[in-house]
């Protein structure tokens, strides 16, 4: 940004009594050529004509009282370029007469408007902080489940919304960790660490309250404040903290954990409910605290698209017979996967496959329409160009891929065409190719 030193006028003239012109002194900071023809002119012909009576008024105020109050004139210099400037005349001792000292007017209007603009994003930003403070406090005290701020440095309780007051008995400025069982502080200090490397951190089960009584602690590091706070959010394990019993959703517990296959249930949000060891070792996870209230798509794809995918076909379907992914362990690990799921009463069950611990299912010799169809190729030299037997081959995978769509996705075409990472109006002029109708 370029710097303008408003001390320093662009534009003085010396007047004498009359008001004529004498001398000038010109800033390099205008560029108009010579001002030589001025001297000897009255000043009040050096302007437009709508300042015939404002240079008057200037130089009798500075004859008057010593000097004028600053006046925006437009000058129109020798060389007929015309400029806005803002004038202040002082009167001079003795003889001397006036100097008139003038600088662009188009700098201090900058100036202002530049004022004018910081103000006004100060009130932007004023109100939209305080829209966002509202709708916090509406998230934080509107919450069903517990929510504590705790001091990052003592884990004292600054904040706690009513839920938490309810139903776990704590109130402002209390020691959170003297309300945690001994041999469950470990463990919850070991995920405070992780939240202030991380930024956030997996859940773990605690014991609170004098009762002694299971709760799911999840934290994250919330650093917008003046002092560094973690927030916390609870979840009752089993039963809530009153004897309100929770609906058991666990089916078949001992043989969905025998499972050899990755197995997990989820609801219609995709949050986890239950999961089995299999599941735990795919993700590298090292119990089910991690996983239970977590959405799926923290390790499943990230992107969230295959489990709004995976839903949008449970939704509409009620199963998904196979559909490809990929799941991130909690420690980088990257595996191919394939999914095939069901729903029954709200709750939908997953069966994640591991794709890259055996060989490719299905070959020529199976069965497999992929193969029958490549074998089925004419790919002799000669009677066949590559380019030819290129084409042929593209169009047996693209016939192999869309026909394997349509059925994984029980006919919806829009879904097929995410599936296979199409457009819907390609889809469609691919089908019309291949008369696949």
């Amino acid at each position: 940004m370029t710097t303008v030193n408003l001390a320093q006028p662009d534009l003085t003239l010396h007047l004498d009594r009359d008001g004529v012109i004498r001398d000038t002194t010109l800033s390099d900071r205008i560029e108009t050529g010579g001002l030589q023809p001025w001297h000897g002119r009255p000043w009040s012909e050096t302007v437009t004509a709508s300042g015939f009576a404002t240079i008057e008024r200037m130089v009798k105020d500075a004859w008057r009282t010593g000097v004028s109050a600053f006046t925006p004139v437009n000058q129109l210099f020798p060389s007929g370029a015309e400029l806005p400037l803002e004038y202040t005349t002082v009167r001079l001792g003795g003889d001397a007469g006036l100097l008139a000292i003038g600088r662009r007017f188009h700098v201090v209007a900058d100036l202002q408007s530049r004022l004018i603009a910081a103000q006004q994003a100060m009130e932007r930003d004023h109100w939209r902080l305080r829209d966002a403070e509202i709708r916090y406090n509406l998230m934080f005290n509107g919450a069903k489940d517990p929510l504590l701020l705790l001091d990052a440095a003592t884990l004292r309780i600054t904040e706690v919304n009513p839920a938490a007051g309810r139903l776990l008995g704590v109130g402002h400025d209390w020691s959170f960790i003297d309300q945690i069982a001994k041999p469950s502080q470990p463990v919850f200090h070991a995920m405070i660490q992780r939240a202030r490397t991380d930024g956030q951190a997996p859940g773990v089960i605690v014991q609170l309250g004098t009762p002694r009584e299971s709760w799911i602690v999840r934290a994250s590091l919330a650093d917008g404040g003046v002092v560094p706070s973690y927030l916390l959010h609870l979840t009752p394990v089993a039963a809530s903290p009153r004897g309100t019993t929770l609906p058991d959703r666990s089916v078949c517990p001992a043989l969905i954990t025998r499972l050899p296959e990755a197995f997990v249930i989820i609801n219609s949000d995709g949050v986890v409910r239950q999961a089995n060891a299999a599941f735990l070792d795919l993700i590298e996870a090292a119990s089910d605290a991690v996983v239970l209230g977590a959405r799926l798509d923290r390790w499943l794809d990230r992107s969230g698209n295959d489990l709004a995918m995976a839903l949008e076909l449970i939704r509409n379907h009620g199963r998904i017979m196979t559909m490809p992914s990929v799941v991130h362990g909690e420690y980088g690990a990257v595996v191919e996967v394939e999914i095939s799921a069901s729903s029954d009463d709200g709750m939908i069950g997953l069966l994640i496959r591991d794709t890259s611990r055996g060989a490719i299912r299905g070959g020529a010799g199976n069965g497999d329409p992929l193969q029958a169809a490549l074998g089925a190729l004419s790919l002799e030299v000669g009677p066949t160009t590559m380019h030819e037997a290129v084409d042929q081959t593209v169009a047996a995978v693209e016939q192999h891929f869309i026909r394997a769509a349509l059925e994984q996705t029980a006919g919806n075409r829009k879904a097929a065409a995410a599936l296979i990472g199409l457009s819907r109006q390609s889809l469609y002029l691919k089908m019309n190719r291949y008369d696949l109708e």
